[in-house]
């Protein structure tokens, strides 16, 4: 049977296991022992125990894992629905461009023409994938 630890398992369950840990932490088991029982890094137990100690259960929620979406991209949705329309409704020959169809380096000239936001390729394909 594989081995879940804290980044693999749900939201929920991990959830439950911290609890369970807050209240053995609570009942004076050590860090090390808790961890071991629960399959949870040590770090993870003293943050939830600290976390129990300065808002009670309310301060054990969990928040959302990763980066929201749209953080971090280059282009605002403005820009890429003004890109999806272009792409979508003309050919890269009727906007004066030197390509017969659209490509990632047809579409990341477009980008660099329009808003002067230089794109690697790799960038552009996801862009398109989206």
């Amino acid at each position: 049977m594989e081995q879940q630890n804290g980044k693999t398992l749900p939201m929920r369950a991990l959830a439950e296991r911290r609890r369970h840990a807050v209240k053995l932490r609570e009942k004076g088991m050590l860090v090390n022992d808790v961890a071991r029982e629960y399959k949870l890094s040590r770090g993870t137990v003293i943050a939830a125990h600290k976390a129990y100690c300065l808002d009670g259960w309310v301060g054990m929620a969990l928040k959302p894992r990763g980066r929201s979406t749209g953080v971090g991209r280059r282009l605002n949705a403005e820009q890429g629905s003004e890109v999806q329309k272009l792409i979508r409704d003309k050919t890269p020959d009727q906007i004066k461009m030197p390509y017969a169809l659209w490509s990632r380096a047809a579409v990341m000239e477009l980008i660099e023409q329009r808003f002067k936001i230089k794109l690697p390729v790799r960038a552009v394909g996801t862009y398109l994938a989206r």
